[in-house]
């Protein structure tokens, strides 16, 4: 039959040249090219089309060949990897591959692949035919051990049909489970099984006999009498059956107890050229007396001759059948054994338990060299090693064994192999450099089996993986990369090269995590987020760079490159690849930056950077909606201050400003220095609306202002200076950046001509503006130091309108303007920090105000609460100043509550919970003002120690015309009551409201509905 050949190969030029190679007309082999994986799976799932070996390349159209291990299916493949991806060739061994070829360029490796496909299909073969030699071997043997004890059964028995009967069952399971027999137990006319086996030894004929036994063995059968078969399966050395019981059945020499027995009729069954055992028909007497026996001697001799011939003649047809198919099924197997032994690749002893080898094959002595008379005699294993070792077989002082089997064979040389283990396995050399290893495995009761396969070119691959391992890690050493491997879980399992020497961090820190688990790593959670995309992906990467502290604390920079695992199934292992220090790079690349972009002696960015950002700044502006601001800013007399003191001294006043100026912004803001004394501040994200984004501006102009009026310190002196500032709003990309400058540049020089330590609006409006909030500004410093501030109180109600306590609201009495309503001061108050004195002076009059409800018992029982600003309640003395205002008032604790609004859920949670707690285990009651309007987390909601949440007003206003509004009522009502919390609807105006809010579960109101702000003597 020719051979099938089946290269799946994607390129082209490639797959003709291997099969101009291989499709010789000499040879007949047919070569079949699949050009992807997808046509060598149909080709491989038609089994009329199955090839007798594959040839694949390691890359191929649609995957990689060991996605095609789990179709092969016990066709031996071989992969075809290009040079320099031997590694490749190692994990394809490992999988399942039988042999590799390295396609070199000139293709020069065509010359000795088929070569190598002939040894792989030998190979193959080979291992097939082993195994099923091995599988008969052990048949053979179990059933010659059920033999064995069959015969022993028959003739030591005590009970006669007992031991018929469980020899034929013994018999019929051995050939079931042995061989495959199926059939129903045959049984004589009395019900009782007939068909026995016996074995053989020490068999002895007379004349008569041997004629009888030769003329019916040479046609199958052998029907005998006891009164011509003489031979007898020996006893303790005795005879069982002997020609003195041809006359007197009963008189025959079988051991004491044994049934008497009248007639036989058998078929040899011969293992190996050799009568092993006999199949037949026994008749017998269950036993008589001495006295019975004289008296029916002559009666029982004629009715055993008739009943010996009349079962004979009925069983004689079934059994005749039968034997001979149990004949030729042994003789087949026998004939497929020898034959197996014969032709397998291994050499193969049998060696019974007294040590002597009963059975060996001709690959035996090929591999031993060893000759064939040796063994002819069935000699000891002692003997064998004993001619090997003087011949020189196993060399000096048995130096071409392994050392761990080494005593072994040389006891075994001094006929003392039974005092020392025998090991499973061992290898040895020959003379002529090949290897040989040898297997053991002991048999039951007694004796072993022992293979012996060539394994040099296996110990050649093994020595080539050895050396390229090798090759592998010394290129790792010497290299500036370094190589790595994950398992599935995306662990470090593997490190090779130098990644100690080049990050300072040992190597086995890494093994068993994952790449964002390592320590002292500086990468950003998106960037970790996108990288783990990838890997969940199993996608290559490139280049993905993670910075890293050493030991000693110096930062390193890395960069990483990998691609995904998969084994012969297909299924992902995990990731490998590898890695290099590339510090070097990026301090040069951050040098090359700093001297492009910023300027050398504050270190802030300079003209060209301020540009850049300012462009993204006016397009971020465009794009969100909102306000951006321009500061520019010049220090007064500054040149006054280089003529004077020098401009060392100026270098080291520049630099303090630049910081100052840095601390007084958000890290999203760009500060920058232009040149001179000259410097530009870029503020982005303000308020949409013009009018409060130039506050913000000014808020932050006024800060800077305040930290650049602080005095210097420089070499031991002080040191004052004072900038003038000027504002350019901007919200579009209508104006270039160059003309904000120069508005900035303006406004700058409208300070400095108003008087210097200023600043100044490009828009009149918008400095007119800033005028008013800076003469509010003083006007609110006035009045908290004239207490011109004071307190109304707005009442809360239960469902039956009865009065619970009040809330307290701050009113402005101004001596010229009168009355002023919260909402023209308090944003103000909370810009310029005026909010922090402002607060304790509403929280003392307060608590002085529950100090004197409670002397009236009609009112003891009122609860009063107070709003609370985030800037206030982050202070770290809040706790103290509650506790000192409650203190020194003298007003009950149990009775304040304070009403805290959500942002303060946005900005340090924990801390917000360690002081309400610290104020609550006092009796301070806490509120969530305004509910539903903010950016509550319910997580963070559900830790706080509140008492109480109040619904916006916004939400109660058209509760009874909008759904939305209602359902948002309704659903915070709800979560109150999950959470155990009191609720209260502010802005309650009609009765209505009052009645929708009622019915769905609000007690406590609070509106103009049950009264309006006002005095306390009001209430």
């Amino acid at each position: 039959m020719p051979i099938s050949i089946l290269l799946i190969e994607s390129d082209h030029t490639h797959a003709q040249a291997v099969a101009g190679a291989l499709a010789d007309p000499w040879s007949g082999w047919q070569v079949e090219v699949c050009a992807s994986l997808a046509h060598a799976r149909e080709h491989l799932q038609q089994p009329h089309r199955r090839p007798d070996i594959v040839l694949a390349a390691q890359n191929t159209l649609g995957g990689t060949a060991f996605d095609l291990l789990q179709l092969l299916a016990g066709v031996p493949a071989i992969i075809i990897v290009r040079m320099g991806a031997e590694t490749h060739a190692a994990q394809a061994m490992r999988h399942g591959f039988d042999d590799f070829a390295v396609q070199d360029p000139a293709l020069d490796y065509l010359l000795t692949l088929p070569a190598q496909i002939d040894a792989v299909l030998e190979r193959s073969s080979s291992d097939r035919a082993r195994l099923a030699a091995e599988a008969m071997l052990a048949r053979q043997h179990r059933l010659l051990q059920a033999i064995s004890r069959a015969q022993a059964m028959f003739i030591a028995s005590s009970g006669p049909r007992a031991a018929f009967e469980a020899l034929l069952e013994e018999l019929m399971s051995l050939s079931q489970s042995a061989f495959g027999l199926v059939g129903q137990v045959q049984r004589a006319a009395d019900g009782h099984p007939f068909l026995r086996v016996h074995a053989m030894t020490d068999i002895s004929w007379d004349a008569a006999s041997r004629a009888l036994y030769a003329q019916h063995a040479e046609e199958g059968m052998v029907f005998d009498s006891l009164h011509s078969l003489v031979g007898a399966a020996l006893v303790s050395g005795e005879p069982v059956i002997s020609n003195d019981a041809c006359h007197d059945p009963r008189a025959a020499g079988t051991p004491p107890g044994h049934p008497t027995l009248h007639t036989y009729l058998g078929l040899p069954i011969h293992a190996a050229g050799e009568l092993v055992a006999m199949v037949g028909l026994a008749n017998r007497a269950e036993g008589y007396s001495q006295a019975d026996v004289a008296f029916l001697q002559p009666l029982l001799n004629t009715v055993g001759q008739l009943e010996t011939a009349r079962r004979a003649e009925l069983a004689r047809s079934t059994v005749e059948a039968e034997l001979l198919r149990t004949s030729d099924l042994l003789g087949e197997k026998t004939q497929a054994l020898e034959a197996t032994l014969a032709n397998i690749s291994q050499g193969i002893t049998n060696v019974d338990a007294e040590g002597r080898i009963r059975v060996y094959n001709r690959r035996y002595l090929e591999l031993l060299d060893l000759p064939e008379d040796l063994l002819a005699s069935q000699p000891k294993v002692e003997d064998v090693v004993r001619f090997q070792t003087e011949r020189g077989d196993f060399g000096p002082q048995f130096q071409l064994i392994e050392p761990m089997a080494r005593n072994y064979v040389a006891s075994e040389y001094a006929a003392h192999g039974g005092q020392l283990t025998m090991p499973d396995s061992y290898v040895r050399r020959t003379h002529s450099g090949r290897y040989i290893e040898v297997r053991t495995r002991a048999l039951e009761p007694g004796g072993r089996v022992r293979t012996f396969t060539d394994v040099t070119d296996y110990l050649s691959t093994l020595e080539a993986l050895r050396l390229s391992e090798a090759r592998w890690r010394s290129l790792t050493q010497l290299s500036s990369d370094w190589y790595w491997e994950q398992d599935a879980q995306y662990r470090f399992v593997r490190l090779d090269g130098n990644a100690q020497q080049k990050t300072g961090v040992p190597d086995e820190v890494h093994y068993g995590l994952t790449r964002w688990e390592l320590p002292d790593t500086f990468v950003d959670e998106g960037q970790w987020r996108d990288h783990r995309a990838v890997l969940e992906a199993h996608q290559v990467f490139h280049d993905f760079e993670m910075q890293r502290v050493t030991h000693d604390g110096q930062p390193i920079w890395v960069s990483i490159s990998g691609e995904p695992i998969f084994d012969a199934e297909g299924t992902f292992t995990g990731y490998r690849g590898v890695a290099r220090d590339i510090t070097e790079r990026k301090l040069a690349e951050a040098q090359i930056q700093r001297l492009a972009f910023y300027d050398e002696l504050t270190g802030l960015p300079n003209r060209r950077l301020l540009m850049d950002r300012l462009e993204r700044a006016v397009a971020a502006s465009t794009r969100e909606g909102c306000h951006g601001a321009l500061l520019f800013l010049d220090l007064d007399n500054f040149k006054g201050i280089n003529d004077t003191l020098g401009h060392e001294w100026g270098d080291r006043l520049l630099v303090q400003v630049g910081a100052r100026v840095s601390a007084c912004v958000r890290a999203t803001d760009t500060v920058a220095r232009l040149g001179g004394d000259e410097f530009v501040v870029v503020i982005e994200g303000l308020h949409a609306e013009e009018a409060e984004a130039a506050a913000e501006a000014e808020a932050v102009a006024q800060k800077v202002l305040a930290a650049l009026n602080q005095p210097y310190q420089i070499e031991g002196c002080e040191m004052h200076s004072t900038p003038s500032i000027g504002i350019a709003l901007f919200r579009d990309a209508q104006q270039p950046v160059q003309e904000l400058l120069k508005r900035a540049d303006l406004a700058m020089y409208q300070a400095k001509a108003q008087g210097r330590n200023m600043l100044c609006f490009f828009d009149p409006a918008m400095q007119a503006a800033a005028s008013a909030r800076s003469a509010l500004e003083g006007d609110i410093r006035l009045g908290l130091a004239r207490a011109e501030f004071l307190l109304h109180y707005q009442p809360v109600v239960d469902a039956t309108g009865q009065l619970l306590g009040a809330e307290a609201l701050v009113r402005w009495n101004h001596p010229q303007r009168g009355m002023v309503p919260p909402a023209e001061f308090i944003p103000l108050a909370e810009q310029t920090g005026l909010i922090l004195p402002l607060g304790r002076q509403v929280l003392a009059m307060a608590c002085h105000q529950l100090a004197l409800w409670a002397a009236d018992p009609a009112r003891a029982s009122w609860t009063l609460s107070v709003n609370v600003s985030a800037q206030e309640f982050r202070q770290s003395e809040f706790v103290q100043d509650v506790l000192a205002v409650l203190r020194d008032s003298g007003a009950d604790a149990r009775r304040l509550k304070l009403e805290l609004t959500e942002s303060l859920l946005l900005h340090d949670v924990e801390d917000s919970i360690l002081k309400m707690q610290a104020l609550r285990t006092l009796g301070v009651g806490f509120a969530l003002d305004d509910f539903g309007t903010g950016y509550s987390s319910l997580s963070y909601l559900k830790r706080l120690p509140l008492d109480q949440l109040k619904i916006d007003q916004s939400f109660v206003r058209d509760v009874l015309t909008d759904p939305n509004d209602a359902a948002i009522a309704c659903t915070i009502i709800t979560l109150a009551h999950s959470l155990a919390l009191d609720v209260v609807a502010e802005g309650v105006e009609t009765e209505g409201q009052r009645a929708f809010l009622l019915r769905n579960g609000c007690q406590r109101f609070q509106g103009y509905l049950f009264g309006r702000p006002g005095p306390a003597a009001l209430l």
